[in-house]
């Protein structure tokens, strides 16, 4: 679950400045379940490793739920776990908002994560995958609903990053990518809302699934820029047009 910016600002200011600290130490003392999951020992045991009150231990916790780095199951246990991208995301909005960063910046830096995830997926992917990356290129090129043709399309590039089997990469790529959905969503309506923009953007989708299947890299690469070089020039020209539409009112 994605926290509101209030709440998770809330929150940040409540964890204790050693927290990290503290965290690194769960994972040290942590142990492996059944089925292989980072288990935490039970809340005295904590207490007693890092004499803590128990009120203090729950209280870490709670906080650790909250920001997503644990699971507490009833009966089962206290389990480590990856959160969202919630952070990553967090940190450009607010650098956006103080002009640290630029939505150029946001834009080039997907570009440059782009051109490498999509010669890993035409290396690493699975079948499986390939085949759910098709149903997503088909669902862009035949989809007559905008939203759900932006929709399907942020998931066939989130479908590259799973293919590239990087975890790294998956979590900043969904961090500046859901940034990058918001302060661009007037751009991708109106290029979407252009036939010949809709046409030409469509056919560069369909080009890179045909170069993933290859499994060249070079042939991905070179299908991934000709996508952007088209999204950029499409995009822009549509959203200029509609600027001298709205200036010429």
């Amino acid at each position: 679950m994605t926290l509101p910016g209030a709440a998770l600002g809330n929150l940040m200011s409540a964890i204790d400045p050693s927290l990290l600290d503290r965290l690194k130490e769960f994972v040290s003392i942590s142990d492996l379940s059944k089925d292989g999951r980072l288990k935490l020992p039970p809340e005295r045991a904590l207490c007693e490793h890092f004499g803590m009150h128990r009120t203090s231990v729950r209280n870490v916790l709670s906080v650790l739920q909250s920001l997503g780095f644990i699971e507490r199951k009833q009966g089962s246990g206290t389990f480590l776990k990856m959160p969202e991208p919630i952070f990553i995301q967090l940190y450009f909005e607010l650098a956006l908002r103080l002009n640290y960063i630029s939505v150029d910046h946001l834009e080039t830096a997907r570009e440059m994560f782009e051109r490498e995830i999509v010669q890993a997926a035409a290396v690493n992917h699975l079948e499986p995958e390939l085949e759910r990356l098709q149903a997503l290129c088909d669902k862009i090129v035949n989809s007559t609903d905008v939203m759900e043709g932006l929709q399907a399309d942020y998931d066939f590039h989130e479908q590259l990053a799973i293919m590239a089997k990087n975890p790294a990469i998956l979590i900043i790529f969904q961090g500046l990518s859901s940034v990058l959905k918001k302060v661009l969503h007037q751009r991708r309506v109106l290029a979407r809302q252009s036939p010949v923009a809709q046409e030409k953007t469509n056919e560069t989708h369909i080009a890179i699934v045909a170069a993933v299947k290859t499994r060249r890299r070079e042939l991905a690469r070179q299908a991934m820029d000709q996508h952007f070089e088209t999204w950029n020039q499409q995009t822009m020209r549509s959203y200029r047009q509609e600027a001298d539409i709205v200036a010429g009112e």
